[in-house]
């Protein structure tokens, strides 16, 4: 079976995914980390959605974001201290274990220093995304005079979360992030905490879209004609349709990452700095690419 976090690595880089299969230094904690982080932005849109449904149509724009707001702040502080407490243990036995491999040490503290700034970045999302449903939710209640219960759907639609699915014929298995149904319409979507670009999505995650826009039609026998990737930084989601090109793309991805999977092929180093940073193993390559 193939991943579709295995998809996502190698849209990211092919060279990653074949270093991820060849190596068995794995950087665990950083994958939980954002994993969490992810968890944690979902569970804070189902904060918004309760606190929306407690809105009063005659509610003034300050009373309905310190509504919105409700329970934000602690449970980020919650959330993180929760993080911050387990790494911290971590640190403390590799103490007692390696007493002198200070390097060791230094991947905690920094990995620390990483949650508290992911968590900044969460709150200031969540800041922002508050500020806009706000406004919207006013607009909506003002136009349909209803209060926040009654046009909750509106904004949060019923949904089903990191559902994994499966497909024997594909060989594919993954979860997606998020599926919306909307009269009996099923719609996947992703959630990025990226950068988008100014126009559409990124590549990568269409073709990851449209990975578990296949999945869905298998899982729920039906047919899905455009999904989502929902950018946090901006509170944006972009429609992706899912059109034959897209899955014609797909099925090319599938079967290069069947090849470096099964150690066919070893794709070439491409040094893209931006995404190099970002990378777990780019002192390997950067090694590679300099003895060539």
């Amino acid at each position: 079976m193939i991943s579709i976090s295995s998809i996502r690595t190698y849209m990211f880089c092919p060279l990653k995914l074949y270093l991820e299969q060849n190596f068995n230094e794995k950087i665990d904690k950083d994958i939980l980390l954002h994993k969490t982080m992810k968890e944690l932005r979902i569970d804070l849109q189902d904060l918004f959605q309760r606190n929306l449904r407690r809105l009063k149509k005659d509610m003034e724009i300050a009373e309905i974001e310190e509504n919105l707001s409700r329970n934000i702040d602690d449970y980020i502080k919650s959330s993180v201290a929760i993080l911050e407490n387990s790494d911290l243990a971590h640190e403390n036995n590799l103490k007692e274990e390696i007493k002198d491999d200070f390097e060791n040490i230094e991947i905690n503290v920094n990995t620390i220093e990483k949650i508290n700034d992911l968590a900044s970045e969460i709150k200031n999302e969540a800041y922002f995304n508050l500020k806009i449903l706000a406004l919207k939710s006013q607009k909506a209640m003002k136009l349909n005079e209803k209060d926040g219960n009654q046009i909750a759907e509106l904004f949060f639609p019923t949904s089903m979360y990191s559902y994994l699915m499966k497909d024997n014929q594909l060989e594919l298995i993954g979860s997606c992030d998020k599926i919306e149904i909307v009269e009996g319409k099923y719609f996947p979507i992703n959630i990025r905490d990226s950068n988008p670009p100014l126009k559409g999505v990124w590549d990568g995650d269409a073709i990851e879209l449209v990975a578990n826009a296949l999945l869905i039609e298998q899982e729920f026998d039906t047919e899905v004609f455009v999904g989502f990737i929902e950018y946090l930084k901006i509170g944006e989601k972009r429609p992706v349709v899912m059109d034959a090109n897209l899955r014609k793309g797909l099925f090319k991805v599938l079967n290069e990452v069947k090849d470096i999977i099964n150690g066919k092929i070893a794709p070439n180093i491409n040094i893209n700095f931006q995404k190099c940073n970002k990378c777990d193993y780019k002192e390997i390559c950067y090694q590679s690419d300099n003895s060539t």
